[in-house]
């Protein structure tokens, strides 16, 4: 019994990790959406380490309603988009979530699928507002690692393609000052 309990304080430990990352990713999320004005977004949680439930409790985590009397900010990210990626030795675990005030610019399983695409990823459930995934690793020609960042490539083109995503302007970039501008180089 000594071995197992090890474990369960081990897995305890890991799941609180998930969901404190997911905490603060939620804040981050929340407030680049309320900054820079994007709706959806794309990123890791490494805490889950490819972990299905603990993903989505960091998920849980990022969405819980912000609340101002806590020591640390956590969540606030519910009225966001987001697809959370999750890689782990044996698969890569995905989760996507849509509010429901931006399912008509995005279905969640439509983007899950895409997403997964990339890899021959596996679809295993979801609808218009949430959809999980997994690409399983064979330590051959499939590694989690490089999965995720194949299937974060994927969803950001997605989102591009939807124009959710800012995209650099070139022009903008390639600013050239003028002779007479009065800057000494």
């Amino acid at each position: 019994h000594e071995i197992l309990s090890i474990a369960n304080m081990a897995d305890a430990k890991a799941m609180k990790a998930a969901i404190k990352e997911g905490g603060k990713k939620g804040v981050e999320l929340a407030g680049c959406a309320d900054l820079g004005g994007m709706e959806f977004f794309t990123t890791q949680i490494e805490a889950a380490d490819g972990s299905a439930d603990m993903l989505q409790a960091a998920m849980d985590a990022a969405n819980k309603e912000y609340d101002p009397n806590e020591e640390e900010a956590k969540g606030g990210s519910a009225p966001v988009g987001k697809m959370l990626l999750s890689s782990g030795d044996k698969q890569l675990v995905l989760l996507c979530y849509v509010p429901d005030d931006k399912i008509e610019k995005v279905n969640a399983s439509e983007w899950m699928k895409a997403t997964l695409l990339v890899v021959g990823g596996e679809f295993i459930s979801g609808d218009d507002k949430v959809a999980k995934g997994v690409s399983v690793a064979n330590g051959d020609t499939r590694f989690s690692l490089k999965d995720k960042d194949l299937c974060q490539s994927a969803s950001v083109n997605y989102l591009k393609a939807k124009g959710l995503f800012p995209q650099a302007n070139e022009e903008e970039d390639d600013w050239v000052p003028e002779q007479d501008d009065g800057i000494e180089w």
